[in-house]
């Protein structure tokens, strides 16, 4: 993909249960516009995050309108840094951004095609955003290195909850992330992400854990509910989330329309120096805009 910028970027403020989050938008300087992206950023990450705005640049340079909300408590929303409160809230924010785009676009007269696009965890906030829409609102769902499951016992569950009635707030679960030289191959993508300053790092606090846990135990329990057209992109070296039940998706999802694709790759997908990334990329757009 060519590395010039046909956009222009802009935030705002979009309002989700109370909070005032800022909202990140880019809009491609081409005449025909292909479609709505929502991009949702992963934990402790921000829509400004690398690993995040190279997906936005790409869509939107591939000409897609693309917005992203920084979750309250990430990036340069407002709220305890790093602090997920549940997953009912994760998706009532997902939600409203979603809603926020298509109305823009309504309100325009214009009926573009409505893709969600999410890494990490974001790719599982994605898919319960698609299931919590009304039928055939979204197009497709892309998820790159989807955090779907996670290898946490029943008994570590019930702990995490257990604590999060007390000390929902304090960090105190070790975070399973790696290091940087483990998610991000390429050097100088590497260097922006461990540069980056808004971004949440440390401990986990307890209802983050919680919350990422119960997200991803929901989406596993219940592959069978997907509906929704999907490309799911797999970082096959990956060791931040959990691919082993990546098959199980394929199999039991009911949707008509859905596409794997596994990559010799890091956790972070955009972050594979060339060749491979320019295989990525155009994966993922070829995908999508055959679907607009």
């Amino acid at each position: 993909m060519s590395a010039s910028s046909s956009f222009s970027y802009s935030t705002s403020t979009l309002t989700t249960r109370g909070i005032d989050c800022v909202l990140h938008k880019w809009t491609p300087n081409c005449s025909e516009t292909k479609g709505i992206a929502v991009v949702y950023h992963g934990f402790g990450a921000h829509s400004q995050y690398p690993t995040v705005s190279y997906a936005s640049n790409l869509l939107a340079n591939s000409g897609f309108v693309v917005y992203a909300l920084d979750l309250p408590g990430h990036g340069m929303s407002p709220g305890i840094r790093g602090y997920l409160t549940g997953v009912k809230d994760l998706i009532e924010d997902g939600v409203a951004v979603a809603k926020h785009a298509k109305s823009v676009a309504s309100s325009a007269g214009i009926d573009f095609p409505l893709f969600l696009l999410g890494s990490s965890m974001g790719g599982a906030i994605a898919l319960k955003v698609a299931e919590n829409l009304d039928v055939d609102v979204v197009k497709g769902v892309v998820m790159l290195a989807p955090m779907l499951s996670l290898k946490v016992s029943s008994v570590e569950r019930t702990a995490l909850s257990f604590l999060s009635w007390f000390v929902p707030s304090v960090p105190l679960i070790p975070s399973s992330a790696t290091s940087p030289e483990k998610q991000y191959r390429d050097a100088k993508k590497r260097a922006e992400c461990e540069a980056d300053e808004l971004s949440y790092s440390g401990k986990l606090r307890v209802s983050s854990a919680l919350t990422c846990v119960d997200l991803a135990l929901d989406i596993s329990e219940s592959f069978e509910k997907i509906s929704v057209p999907f490309l799911c992109m797999v970082a096959g070296e990956d060791v931040v989330v959990d691919n082993s039940r990546i098959d199980e998706l394929m199999k039991n999802s009911k949707s008509e329309d859905k596409t794997l694709k596994r990559y010799p790759a890091l956790h972070g997908l955009l972050c594979e120096p060339s060749p491979l990334i320019g295989e990525i990329e155009n994966d993922l757009i070829e995908w999508m805009v055959k679907k607009s």
